[in-house]
């Protein structure tokens, strides 16, 4: 029985706001998928994998260190539990920056903000963001430990 191959996914995404990082992608048995540069294997290809490491080759190219990022690092406070989608760590062990990726169809609301916000209870971080791949919000916790939205794209504090 002859298959005819599935048609690319991406033709029906809108392009993101990110540089093309030059992924590898392959289509096979298992369906599309893309080489991701940290899980160091092949990943199914979704809308929210897309962004993801699109977001993931922005920050190496911004200077963070791809040895310290966990893709889905899991979290817990209280009865909080979930999943930081990419987490980069600080030379100490400590959470830096952590981001919740979405795909792009979902919008960025309230609701992804606070789960992240719900998240950062259990890790402290020094940077947030949320992104989409068309839209990106970043905030800094200042000195006395609030937070203040920032338009500059997050930059590691030492390496």
């Amino acid at each position: 029985m002859d298959r005819k191959p599935m048609e690319d996914p991406r033709k029906g995404w809108p392009p993101l706001v990110f540089e093309d990082p030059g992924m590898e992608v392959r289509s096979g048995e298992a369906g599309w998928q893309l080489r991701c540069r940290v899980r160091k294997r092949w990943v199914a290809l979704e809308p929210e994998e897309w962004v993801r490491q699109h977001i993931v080759a922005a920050l190496v190219d911004s200077g963070w260190p791809l040895g310290r990022m966990v893709l889905e690092h899991p979290v817990r406070f209280g009865q909080v539990a979930g999943r930081i989608d990419i987490a980069v760590f600080d030379r100490a062990g400590n959470v830096e920056l952590a981001v919740e990726v979405k795909a792009p169809q979902v919008p960025l609301n309230v609701g992804v903000a606070d789960q992240l916000g719900r998240y950062d209870l259990a890790v402290s971080a020094s940077a947030l963001m949320i992104s989409n791949g068309l839209r990106t919000a970043v905030w800094q916790r200042d000195a006395e430990g609030r937070w203040e939205q920032s338009k500059a794209w997050p930059m590691p504090k030492g390496r």
